[in-house]
């Protein structure tokens, strides 16, 4: 189990934490995963604002440490 899972769990009662089945464990693991954010060496973002469009642009650059 993961560590952010567990925590999530501590933060519950436990009779409610031990009544999740692994399918909901896995989705509610995949949903903080999506949160999670890495810290890049370059992490810009920006806002812009127009009269007909509001939208932002990020710019992230760091080491790349996937496994091929």
């Amino acid at each position: 189990m993961s560590p952010v899972l567990t925590r999530f769990l501590e933060r519950l009662p436990a009779e409610q934490a031990v009544t999740f089945s692994a399918d909901q464990l896995s989705s509610i693991e995949l949903h903080f995963g999506m949160r999670y954010r890495k810290s890049h060496t370059i992490d810009w973002r920006q806002r812009i604002r127009l009269p007909f469009l509001r939208c932002y642009i990020v710019l992230l650059a760091g080491r790349d440490e996937r496994v091929t």
